[in-house]
């Protein structure tokens, strides 16, 4: 009758003089294998890869040789920078996350990089990190529908909507003419300006910081997005109108900062138009306006693709970056 008792095999030894390893020898093993991860470089644990900026490097001065840049995914570090309130509040979070995971050449400020490169390269390190595949809320914008449903983007989409370098119209600042001051005056009237760049909106939302300082009101949560900064690009259009005297170099040769305020507050809506619509189809970056359609009314929606707290989240379905 056979044993009532489970006996479990004990390996044998593969020959005659060989030992099999004890219980400690297999814990040393595994505290060496540990000793082993934490003895090796952090460069080699996330390693750092080439890419190439949509501005090409062409508005750095050679500062940034051909837009070659190196990054890595995040880690712990930004895990802690996202959780920290006071730089999310205050748009800073952004930087910092440059500053770990995007490597610069010639020590060029992360600040002074054209907010359509940072973006960019916030979109890439996401993708690096958990993948290409991003799913996110979405709510229709029927009042009679209202339906909420989970949207899947594949973020390599975004390859084809990189804008470059516009080689016809030369390096900074940018001669625009304005037609509506150059229709009352019988004669062209043009402006200089330049691309925005990563201090400009900071100093955007230090102004509104401010301004929730002197006047405060009730505050909203938001679910949508942690990046400030991001969401500022995204609304150019109001973004431009209310900063011209930032992008703004001269009018007509005059640099005087008084002159250009007094002729910013005069602008026609025709003129602000045109600076808005030049910088926007000459800012290189990438484009992010996407389409979705409801599934249950059909409604179709032009929006811009959020950053939503899923953003810094692996997708449960998603794929590797190809």
């Amino acid at each position: 009758m056979p044993d009532k008792e489970k006996r479990i095999a004990r390996p044998q030894a593969k020959d005659e003089g060989d030992e099999l390893p004890s219980k400690d020898q297999s814990i040393a093993e595994q505290k060496s294998l540990l000793d082993d991860f934490l003895s090796r470089p952090t460069e080699q644990l996330i390693p750092w890869e080439s890419i190439k900026l949509p501005s090409e490097g062409v508005y750095y001065g050679g500062a940034v040789p051909n837009g070659t840049v190196e990054v890595r995914a995040w880690g712990i570090q930004t895990d802690k920078i996202l959780a920290t309130p006071r730089l999310a509040q205050t748009g800073k979070s952004f930087d910092y996350i440059l500053k770990s995971c995007v490597r610069l050449p010639n020590d060029f400020d992360h600040l002074n990089l054209l907010v359509g490169d940072r973006i960019f390269m916030l979109y890439y390190l996401r993708g690096i990190t958990y993948g290409n595949m991003y799913e996110f809320l979405v709510e229709c914008s029927k009042e009679e529908c209202g339906k909420t449903w989970t949207e899947s983007y594949d973020m390599n989409t975004l390859r084809s909507t990189i804008i470059k370098p516009n080689p016809d119209i030369g390096l900074e600042p940018f001669k625009v003419v304005l037609p509506f001051v150059s229709e009352q005056l019988k004669q062209e009237f043009w402006v200089s300006i330049r691309l925005l760049r990563g201090y400009d909106l900071n100093a955007m939302m230090n102004q509104k910081q401010i301004k929730r300082t002197l006047r405060p009101t009730a505050r909203v949560r938001s679910r949508t997005t942690r990046m400030p900064q991001v969401e500022e690009l995204q609304t150019l259009d109001k973004t431009i109108e209310e900063n011209l005297r930032m992008v703004m170099v001269d009018a007509m040769g005059d640099k005087s900062p008084d002159k250009i305020e007094k002729f910013v507050e005069r602008m026609h809506a025709k003129d602000t138009a045109t600076i808005r619509e030049f910088l926007k189809e000459n800012s290189p970056g990438i484009d992010t306006s996407i389409e979705v359609t409801c599934p249950d009314c059909g409604n179709t929606m032009t929006m811009d693709l959020p950053i939503t707290e899923s953003f810094f989240r692996p997708t449960e379905s998603g794929k590797s970056r190809e």
